[in-house]
């Protein structure tokens, strides 16, 4: 007799390392987008355009790539969008402060650079990642930055500069 399913949260949590690292981390941030969409964001479709995507992104190494250039043209244009409407707040690097709102995209923006991470981890141990799933996760974290400055900037909150002390 097998194992009792309600006693398995996911099938392939006890993989030693590889695809189910991804789908946690894009399950985890897809849940991070559902949150931000709890709470009333004014940016609801492009929210929800990100969450429904990192769910297709889920399951696109160890199923069929759910990820196209057409979601890669549609995040360049959010992408731009919200990049032109902050361009005076782009200057530097920037504390991930401001609106309650601006900090939730911020917490999921780190999120997203997980999976990006987690990506070239896999990819560089010698598993096949087709570089289109890389460039989309790339692209999310952009977008989820972007976001954060525009709630910032729709609630009159000022970016503060962040000076390295590195660099």
């Amino acid at each position: 007799m097998g194992k009792n399913i309600d006693l398995i949260s996911y099938p392939f949590l006890n993989e030693d390392f590889g695809y189910v690292d991804h789908e946690v981390l894009t399950d985890s941030l897809s849940s991070f987008l559902g949150r931000i969409l709890s709470k009333n964001t004014p940016l609801k479709e492009e929210t929800f355009w990100l969450m429904d995507r990192v769910l297709h992104l889920n399951g696109s190494l160890r199923g069929k790539i759910a990820i196209t250039e057409k979601d890669i043209k549609e995040g360049l244009d959010i992408l731009n969008k919200y990049r032109d409407l902050n361009k005076d707040r782009i200057s530097s690097f920037v504390y991930p402060t401001g609106h309650p709102l601006a900090c939730e995209y911020h917490v999921a923006r780190g999120e997203a650079k997980k999976v990006c991470r987690n990506l070239y981890r896999i990819k560089n141990s010698g598993l096949l990642v087709p570089e289109i799933l890389i460039d989309f996760s790339n692209l999310i974290t952009n977008i989820l930055f972007v976001l954060s400055l525009e709630i910032n900037r729709r609630n009159n909150v000022e970016e503060k500069i962040f000076i390295s002390k590195s660099y």
